[in-house]
């Protein structure tokens, strides 16, 4: 009765919400909702939390809009701004003016378009590499810098960010490095290449780096400690951005979390030295090299038998094409090809494994955004004891739901879907 009832009833009360919404279901199983893009503040896309209302609204920057924005950075060139950080990974710091005053135009602009193709090709919904258009732009503004600018920290930066994790061009990150040794940005880049060499304790260092400028929040952390927990004993966990990929690999290098557990980055993947470490480690990898809702479709696919998961924060674009397979398992999706029972599973974790950090102690913003994605699961389990007739786990549930449901900002759509039935 279990079984048929999550997968049959819970998918109903979803599919009824998901035609106005975008959530993403499936008849098969209790598959619940891709979560939502929050605001792109700088370069790289990050964590999305699930929108219960208003799934897969994005911002696109148009074209035209960017070629504007390209030739208004060329007429006038504003005021840096002070140095800060978002929650995306990447960080906007003013940048200097260039010692030749004829050029300084000129050298903004390229700045800003290198930027802004770089922040674009991070954005995008349907893949981690970028486009070649988006690639071009990147090369042409580097080609600049290492003509007229060629012992600056912009060219050897650039130059090392426009490679995709190019672990050949690790001189430039260097020279980088040399120049602006608080650079959070480098530091995230020097963490993702030792990461990639399958080098642990110096890629702890930059980690630690990287907490303390908050770049990386605890509150990531925490949340990214049970995205590790929710993933099958010895199984795969395929991330996405920022967020889940640090946050997932610090759970597990810095505290031991379920080492056991394999991470594969589809960020990382653009990187030929960490496709080449995943196929000494037995996966098969897909022939392409661009990382694509095509390329995880094919992964997923060559490698199913390796008890796979996808980070509940992935883009719903990638899903899609899956969605008959997976199956909301904490915060993951596990990837099955019959199909499971998925209940007991949610709730043995549920009471058992996940630590619920960023619910029970909400410290900023982030957390309360990260918690909403604890709802599939909840929803899940409410539904079930609803039918039948666990009263007490079913107020302990409810009493749950409804306080993830006011951090999040997501208190009026919940009892909208507690009410459907």
């Amino acid at each position: 009765m279990r079984s048929i009832f999550c997968t049959i009833v819970f998918f109903s009360l979803f599919q009824a919400w998901g035609q106005t919404n975008g959530v993403v279901t499936n008849s098969t199983n209790s598959n619940v909702a891709e979560p939502a893009e929050e605001e792109i503040f700088e370069f790289q896309q990050d964590s999305t939390t699930l929108d219960l209302e208003g799934v897969g609204k994005t911002r696109s920057i148009d074209r035209k809009e960017k070629k504007a924005e390209k030739e208004s950075s060329k007429v006038a060139m504003p005021e840096a701004p002070a140095a800060k950080s978002d929650s995306y990974g990447y960080s906007s710091e003013p940048v200097p003016a260039p010692q030749s005053p004829q050029m300084t135009q000129e050298y903004q602009s390229n700045t800003s378009s290198f930027q802004l193709s770089k922040k674009m090709s991070s954005t995008q919904r349907t893949q981690r590499s970028p486009s070649v258009e988006q690639q071009n732009e990147m090369n042409e503004a580097v080609g600049y810098f290492e003509t007229n600018a060629p012992n600056s920290f912009e060219y050897h930066y650039f130059k090392y960010v426009s490679g995709n994790y190019n672990v050949e061009l690790i001189d430039h990150l260097q020279n980088a490095e040399a120049l602006r040794p608080n650079n959070s940005d480098v530091q995230l880049q020097k963490a993702a290449y030792h990461i990639i060499m399958n080098e642990p304790l110096k890629a702890l260092l930059y980690i630690q780096k990287l907490k303390a400028s908050q770049r990386l929040p605890q509150s990531v952390v925490d949340y990214s400690s049970d995205i590790v927990r929710s993933t099958p004993e010895n199984g795969t966990l395929i991330t996405h951005g920022f967020d889940d990929t640090y946050g997932v690999w610090t759970a597990q290098n810095e505290l031991g979390i379920r080492t056991d557990v394999t991470l594969v980055s589809l960020d990382f993947l653009q990187s030929q030295q960490y496709r080449d470490n995943l196929t000494k480690a037995g996966f098969k990898l897909p022939t392409d090299t661009v990382i694509d809702v095509d390329y995880l479709v094919n992964f997923c696919v060559l490698n199913s038998e390796r008890n796979l998961s996808i980070s509940m924060t992935t883009p719903k674009e990638y899903l899609i094409p899956l969605q008959d397979k997976l199956y909301v398992a904490g915060l993951v999706f596990e990837y099955h090809t019959e199909t499971i029972d998925n209940f007991y599973r949610n709730e043995y974790l549920w009471e058992n494994q996940l630590s619920k950090v960023v619910i029970e102690s909400t410290t900023d913003e982030k957390s309360r955004q990260l918690s909403a994605n604890y709802l599939p699961m909840l929803l899940q389990l409410r539904k079930v004891y609803h039918q039948t007739g666990e009263e007490e786990k079913l107020q302990e549930i409810d009493k749950v739901t409804d306080k993830v449901g006011v951090q999040c900002r997501k208190y009026e759509q919940v009892q909208k879907l507690k009410g459907a039935y």
